[in-house]
């Protein structure tokens, strides 16, 4: 057998893991989507359909990270088509 020059992987704790459909929903309600990932590989969410319609805001979504999410209005709540 040839030695592999592939990079090892490591695991990652679950509750840093996405599942794929994965939603976030904050401590109001309203609920986060995934939608991709910055420059520094760091889950960006949007949230396209807020509670309070003044909180949709005009043109261009600032590109909120999960962190960032987590820390102005959370707790957040994972759930996913696996869980429905």
């Amino acid at each position: 057998m040839s030695a592999s020059s592939q990079t090892p992987q490591r695991p990652v704790p679950l509750h840093k893991a996405t599942l794929p459909q994965t939603e976030f929903v904050d401590s109001s309600g309203d609920v986060w989507q995934p939608a991709g990932h910055n420059g520094r590989g760091e889950l960006v969410l949007a949230c396209p359909s807020p509670q309070e319609q003044r909180d949709a805001g005009e043109g261009a979504s600032y590109p909120w990270t999960l962190r960032e999410v987590q820390s102005a209005f959370g707790p957040l709540i994972a759930r996913s088509a696996v869980a429905l």
